[in-house]
């Protein structure tokens, strides 16, 4: 019986040290035995949805990233925020309250800037002096030249708005120009009107004279 129990102990003892090294010793392309191999090498997760068969069921839609709060501003985009609705009220609201922010200088740089977004993004309707003279205009008359009194008397909110949400048959330009990019375009577009404005050619091309 004694010979029994001792033999059963020096197996178990042995199996139990040969288990240890194992996992403890791992060679060349041998990782050698894991246990909860989990707490190695996580499971991959799809960053929004997951398989069928392996469901989130705590995140709402199955999304395995959290939706983000309600009005939260991703980091170093608070330029991007933007308190006034597309609609009839936020327009009129942004036209009183919206003004250009300090931090954008109407310079040469800018105004240069602003020229090449404009030449890009609004010409084809707007016509390269404003003057609803573009290719695409031709097609759709009713595009406003800058010389009409709407837009001699529109506020630059009134403009940034338009730019980020669109109106009329005018469509939004946010996804194409960042905030600082509508202001340069807003600053040459005050350059157009001014010039499409009778009597003020001059006063005009003085204001691109202004340096950095």
């Amino acid at each position: 019986m004694k010979y029994k129990f001792l033999t059963a102990v020096i197996v178990s003892s042995l199996a139990t040290a040969m288990l240890v090294s194992s996992c403890g010793k791992s060679r060349g392309n041998d990782p050698g035995t894991e246990y909860m191999p989990d707490m190695y090498v996580s499971e991959a997760y799809e960053p929004l949805t997951q398989p069928e068969e392996k469901p989130n069921t705590i995140n709402p839609y199955g999304m395995n990233m959290r939706v983000a709060p309600a009005n939260t501003i991703a980091r170093n985009q608070l330029s991007y925020y933007y308190p006034y609705e597309k609609t009839p009220e936020g327009y009129e609201a942004a036209k009183k309250e919206l003004r250009m922010p300090a931090t954008i200088e109407r310079t040469a740089k800018t105004l240069t800037k602003g020229k090449h977004l404009y030449d890009i993004n609004c010409s084809p309707c707007h016509g390269d002096q404003g003057l609803a003279d573009g290719a695409v205009a031709a097609k759709l008359p009713s595009i406003p030249s800058y010389a009409t009194d709407r837009i001699q008397n529109l506020e630059v909110g009134g403009m940034y708005h338009t730019i980020t949400y669109g109106l009329n048959l005018m469509g939004s330009y946010a996804s194409v120009l960042t905030p600082e990019e509508r202001w340069c375009v807003i600053q040459y577009v005050e350059l157009l009107r001014t010039k499409a404005k009778p009597g003020a050619t001059e006063a005009a091309q003085a204001d691109t004279t202004k340096k950095n």
